[in-house]
């Protein structure tokens, strides 16, 4: 009997100690981790597959889970451009379309996704390795609505690329809509659970000097999935989104201007905490993209980190829970 008493002792002060247990070896677990990816042992992307957060890569156009097939974000290979189509259950979304002589391209990757006419077309801001491909894109294909940036006057350009764009608009009968910060847009509904997109920037009375601050930033949100797409922001405009207190922590980022180290600052990804980011650059391009000092701030969160460059077209695939990506293989 006494015997029992002692055991039921035992087990009593060690369920009391457990919790402090379990504490301290956590903590240790997480500084070992800590020195061990410090050190280069451990990569972030191992750590990620160790507590469950995988990223399966499909090549060669391995077979997306069905559940998975209803969403999707295609950076598409456009060299030195961006040109990025998010796809959400029978809904479309463009954002950019590259420099004029991708045009094509971007026609024939929407046609053959079924796409007969866009729901929303997105110029982040009229350069042109943005809006290059775009008067071909509108004439082509067209959309719904067309957003874009409301600039002052003297910014507008006054370049060809811009003035072919703003005709497309006006001979396909269409419109453009100014970006409002805050604007929340219910792009489609995936089983019950809504896809939204909220314009981030350029908030009311902003003022920049580099037309890259003036991008129009949007988020996307599909149950627990998260995108943020910032356009050609340099740390400046960075600096602007932070400050308007806007969400901006999502699961997945689409690197802001090509990879460029004036972009993605410690300042941004301490806020995006992104755990997969997309750079959409050019073989071989002439700027050095993605430069050195933005990856290595990009690696401090993530090693899933795509390059159409090395990549070709990066598509992710989502079920709202889990993100699946395919790579085209080969950039441009």
């Amino acid at each position: 009997m006494a015997k029992g008493k002692r055991q039921t002792g035992s087990v009593s002060r060690l369920l009391k100690i457990l919790p402090t247990a379990l504490l301290i070896m956590v903590m240790c677990i997480g500084v070992c981790l800590g020195v061990l990816i410090e050190t280069g042992w451990v990569s972030l992307t191992d750590v990620q597959q160790a507590i469950g957060f995988t990223l399966p890569d499909m090549p060669d156009g391995g077979t997306v889970p069905k559940e998975a097939r209803d969403f999707a974000v295609h950076v598409i290979d456009v060299g030195q451009g961006d040109s990025i189509l998010i796809l959400a259950g029978g809904k479309s979304v463009l954002i950019d379309a590259g420099e004029k002589e991708y045009g094509g391209k971007v026609v024939s990757f929407l046609k053959d996704k079924g796409i007969t006419g866009l729901d929303y077309i997105i110029a982040t801001h009229p350069h042109s390795d943005h809006i290059g491909g775009m008067a071909e894109v509108v004439s082509e294909i067209g959309a719904e609505k067309i957003i874009v940036p409301k600039l002052p006057d003297d910014k507008v350009p006054t370049t060809k690329v811009y003035e072919n764009f703003l005709k497309a608009v006006k001979n396909g009968g269409m419109k453009l809509t100014a970006a409002k910060a805050g604007k929340v847009y219910d792009i489609a509904e995936i089983d019950g659970l809504p896809v939204t997109m909220t314009i981030l920037a350029p908030g009311e009375g902003a003022e920049f000097e580099d037309l890259n601050d003036w991008s129009v930033c949007v988020r996307i949100d599909y149950n627990r999935i998260s995108w943020l797409f910032t356009g050609d922001l340099s740390e400046e405009g960075e600096k602007a989104l932070i400050k308007s207190g806007q969400d901006i922590d999502v699961t997945a980022y689409k690197v802001g201007h090509h990879g460029s180290s004036t972009s993605s600052s410690e300042e941004l990804l301490e806020r995006v905490t992104p755990r997969l980011c997309v750079i959409s650059c050019g073989e071989g391009n002439s700027y050095g993209h993605p430069h050195e000092e933005a990856l290595k701030r990009l690696e401090e969160y993530t090693g899933s980190i795509y390059r159409t460059d090395l990549c070709g077209s990066v598509s992710v695939y989502s079920d709202g829970e889990k993100l699946y990506v395919s790579k085209q293989g080969g950039g441009s």
